[in-house]
């Protein structure tokens, strides 16, 4: 019974939510079987957690009907019932988060009834409660259309003459509402198609921007944002999609919610990465000034923290541009605000980075043997971490040990992804060559460059032609 879905379901209610649901279900109105108040009753004493020995149906059906034998289908009955009321609280929970919307079912109630006079004020109101909205995004222009649908339905039967301007507005709310949200789907698209390979079918794109072409939008933000999104995906080498989508977002980040406008900020990083990843380094201060940007408005916090992969992100950019003052202002200013479940590990990481490009190599060395790290990504990141300490460190034996270790595990665990299985599979080859070349392997530096230039899939390829020339350097001076 623990792994049923009302006990599922269940688990995720707040304290707040179990107490609304225990009203909804003791209401005549929504509820009239005792046996699932009963229920209710005998379960909600384990909230949250449940226990599998709390709630065996063994020990439930006893309590529930102790004077019969047990009975699995008339137990699963009453949990039937009990999980229909909790559904439906759900549903009425969600519900009563969109008052537009709330609102658009009243007007259609009061139109059915010929309730017109109540019909009219209500579609004033709800009229000036949208125009009242701090947001332009998708949602915005759905709920308009809704509105105006009421509207339009209203007058087919009662004022003929106002169907034209009602019509117009529910027919160009519902374009704007199906091109933002149409743009805003194949922006995702693109950038997983970029990021990960990935192949989608993305029909009507080409006939979307043909329309927009020929149409002036730029009044409706969400169009106008998610149009530079899709064009800097499409045209990546044209940098004035990236610059207007920064002009665009200064003048209306402010009418998305944080988490479209967290969404759509994530599109601008990515693109600004991939460059980078690209070999455009003379763009990592943009990078740095978009984290900072993302920081100080406190859009790339989530539920008010920072997730792993994005400290991680802004700490390398960071280290890349030669700003390591402010990545240790940035950790320790931010530490607390680490995702909990991962705060320690994404803080020691971290720091063993910033030691490493400070050249303390032993203290980073110190830090990264006392920290489990569980995130993949991490833990892929560390083990590069490590082998470049060991080569800074000329610790042959423990990178040699750490070749074999790591180039094992990436080829065992299903979960990496190819490209990064194939990036980081050559990072490993690559460094194992570079330490064999410091022990005085005849390896040519002029043979690996041109093999690491030609195939550019490593993770961190300017470390690597770094020390290639460090090597070759040392190399001509022993010669002289």
């Amino acid at each position: 019974m623990h792994k049923s879905k009302l006990i599922s379901a269940l688990r995720t209610l707040n304290s707040k939510e179990i107490k609304r649901f225990e009203s909804y279900i003791f209401s005549p109105f929504f509820n009239k079987i005792e046996n699932v108040n009963k229920l209710f009753d005998i379960i909600k004493k384990y909230h949250p957690t449940y226990p599998e020995n709390n709630v065996k149906k063994e020990v439930i059906f006893k309590k529930l009907f102790p004077k019969e034998p047990l009975d699995e289908q008339k137990l699963r009955y009453v949990m039937s019932d009990l999980t229909r009321l909790l559904e439906d609280f759900l549903s009425y929970e969600e519900y009563n988060k969109n008052d537009i919307y709330k609102k658009h079912l009243l007007l259609n109630s009061y139109d059915e009834r010929g309730l017109d006079k109540y019909f009219l004020s209500t579609l004033d109101e709800l009229r000036g409660e949208q125009i009242g909205q701090p947001y332009r995004d998708v949602n915005f222009y759905f709920n308009q259309h809704l509105i105006e649908a009421n509207a339009y339905e209203h007058s087919l039967a009662t004022k003929p003459r106002f169907i034209s301007s009602s019509l117009q507005e529910a027919v160009d709310n519902l374009d704007y509402y199906y091109l933002s949200n149409r743009l805003r789907y194949s922006c995702a698209i693109l950038g997983r198609e970029m990021l990960l390979q990935e192949k989608f079918n993305n029909v009507f794109l080409d006939q979307i921007f043909e329309f927009l072409s020929k149409s002036n939008l730029d009044h409706v933000p969400s169009v106008s944002i998610y149009l530079q999104i899709a064009l800097m995906y499409l045209e990546p080498d044209n940098e004035e999609h990236y610059k207007k989508l920064t002009i665009l977002l200064e003048s209306y980040s402010n009418q998305f919610p944080i988490e479209e406008i967290r969404d759509i900020y994530t599109h601008a990083v990515n693109y600004r990465l991939g460059k980078l990843n690209a070999g455009k380094e003379e763009l990592l201060p943009e990078l740095i000034s978009l984290y900072k940007t993302l920081i100080k408005k406190e859009i790339i916090f989530e539920n008010g923290f920072l997730a792993p992969y994005d400290v991680k992100n802004i700490v390398t950019a960071s280290l890349r541009a030669g700003e390591l003052e402010w990545t240790d202002h940035f950790l320790q200013e931010y530490k607390d605000r680490f995702n909990p479940e991962f705060r320690e590990s994404t803080y020691v990481y971290n720091m063993a980075n910033l030691h490493y490009h400070r050249k303390e190599f032993s203290k980073a060395l110190r830090l990264m043997q006392t920290v489990e790290i569980n995130d993949i990504y991490y833990h892929l990141g560390a083990k590069v971490l490590l082998l470049k300490t060991y080569f800074e460190l000329e610790e042959a034996e423990p990178l040699f040990s750490l070749v074999d270790a790591f180039t094992n595990y990436l080829k065992r665990n299903k979960l990496i992804s190819d490209r990064q299985r194939t990036v980081h599979l050559n990072f490993v080859k690559y460094t194992k060559k570079l330490m064999q070349m410091r022990l005085g392997s005849k390896l040519s530096v002029d043979v690996v460059r041109a093999d690491i230039q030609e195939h550019k899939t490593t993770v961190n390829l300017p470390w690597l032609l770094e020390k290639l020339e460090e090597i070759d350097k040392k190399g001509v001076k022993k010669m002289g």
